[in-house]
């Protein structure tokens, strides 16, 4: 959000003829254009969010003058991108594939924020996610995989948190034991109340039987 409203506001502001300058860009922006994230966040969050994204991207800030115009039609475009995320998400949730669209909402919800309320298409998802199914872990080698499944829009390894709705924070370094798990990667794993972690290996190592997630 904070990156398209510099996009399209930082060079007006900058230019100004009268209190411009970054840090005139900085305050304008963060006072009059993301009035949700100021009161989600606080102020002082947001101002130094924003100061920190035109100090990395110094180009927004000499970039040509935009008009209402010109915002209007990127407003248009984003939205329209945000659309078509959102109709492709419908077409998975229908065929029962919640993690293609719980993906494709979250990239909806990158090509325009403000679009719609994507919390609400995201609860309409976790309603039909599968159950999660313990697997038996009679045999099962101990282990680590070299590397996980990459299945977007989450990359392989580092683990980045554990639970499709829960995320939970994962230690830097774990690793998941190679087995048929329910989940193909800790990210997608619905498995994540404690009672179905399991210890292996004569109670030596703590596995998630949603995913295979070394708690150890």
């Amino acid at each position: 959000m904070i990156a398209y409203v510099c996009a399209d506001w930082a060079p007006n502001y900058f230019h100004s003829p009268i209190h411009g300058g970054t840090d005139a860009a900085v305050r304008y922006i963060a006072d009059h254009h993301l009035d949700a994230l100021t009161m989600k966040y606080g102020r002082p969050e947001i101002w130094e969010a924003v100061a920190a994204h035109l100090d990395a991207n110094p180009d927004t800030l000499t970039a040509p003058l935009t008009t209402s115009a010109e915002r209007s039609a990127r407003e248009d475009a984003r939205n329209a991108r945000a659309d078509a995320y959102l109709r492709a998400a419908l077409h998975h949730h229908q065929a029962a594939e919640p993690y293609e669209a719980l993906a494709l909402i979250d990239r909806a919800e990158l090509a325009s924020p403000t679009f719609k309320d994507f919390t609400q298409y995201r609860r309409a998802v976790h309603k039909k996610l599968p159950p999660a199914t313990p697997t038996d872990l009679t045999g099962t080698g101990l282990r680590h995989r070299a590397t996980l499944p990459l299945a977007g829009p989450h990359p392989g390894p580092p683990v980045r948190y554990h639970g499709s709705q829960a995320r939970g924070w994962v230690y830097p370094g774990h690793m998941v034991i190679e087995g048929d798990w329910p989940a193909a990667i800790p990210e997608h794993c619905t498995a994540t109340d404690d009672e179905l972690m399991e210890w292996v290996g004569e109670g030596t190592v703590l596995v998630c039987t949603g995913c295979g997630l070394d708690w150890t």
